[in-house]
């Protein structure tokens, strides 16, 4: 699954460890800034698929 967050260096940090206490994350793209929106940014998070925990008898 593929999300998308914008906000600032700080909303995103926040979202972005908020999101990885839930999910596994695969992937983080490099910020791309917004032309039309200042000290804005946007960064792309790739999840991977839900890790299973095994017992080991």
């Amino acid at each position: 699954m593929r999300i998308r967050i914008d906000g600032t260096h700080t909303e995103l940090a926040y979202a972005i460890t908020e999101i990885r206490a839930i999910l596994p994350i695969r992937q983080i793209t490099p910020l791309i800034p917004l032309q039309h929106r200042p000290h804005t940014w946007r960064v792309f998070l790739n999840t991977a698929p839900k890790r299973e925990r095994r017992w080991i008898a």
